[in-house]
């Protein structure tokens, strides 16, 4: 009696894609799975703290003593090191390796995890965002802000509205920038 229960078990689940019927199927056949593609998703959100950092060069600073590796800026604290917002007017004479080129009116910027450069020379400073520059990712730990029943992405006090192409292509907008 064993045997014939296994049998029919074995006969059921190997002709159990027959059974299954068309819609179903086709169901399974054509479901779609959405991969968001973010360039940032190993490093680690704003105002995070780790223990050390690797390889990171001192800046001196008007507001104090920055640390800086790989785009990323530090500031020592008791805990170690805080992720903070790149100080504006500080001068590097490397590019992050993952920077992406923006034209804007004319002119290059240059954008890494929520920092905004300038070519000057031989060397990048860090500005405040225009209005109106368009990027494909915020870093980790922005905010989201419900103001008026519009939602914002704030990075940094830089306010960022999600807005869709004409190609379809879904980018972040500086609207205000403090």
């Amino acid at each position: 009696m064993r045997k014939l229960v296994k049998l029919l078990v074995a006969v059921f689940l190997l002709s159990g894609g027959m059974l299954i019927s068309d819609k179903v199927q086709a169901k399974r056949a054509y479901k779609k799975l959405v991969v968001k593609h973010k360039r940032y998703k190993r490093y680690p959100a704003k105002g995070t703290h780790v223990l050390y950092v690797n390889s990171a060069k001192r800046i001196k600073h008007s507001k104090g003593v920055f640390y800086h590796a790989n785009g990323i800026y530090y500031k020592k604290s008791t805990r170690g090191y805080k992720i903070v917002a790149a100080p504006v007017g500080i001068r590097v004479k490397v590019l992050p390796a993952k920077h992406v080129r923006i034209v804007l009116n004319g002119r290059n910027y240059f954008y890494h995890y929520g920092t905004y450069y300038i070519a000057l020379g031989k060397r990048y400073e860090i500005v405040t965002p225009p209005v109106g520059i368009q990027v494909d990712n915020l870093p980790n730990g922005y905010k989201l802000i419900t103001k008026n029943g519009r939602t914002f992405y704030v990075v940094d006090g830089v306010y960022y509205k999600r807005v869709i192409l004409k190609n379809g292509v879904r980018v972040f907008q500086v609207v205000r920038a403090v």
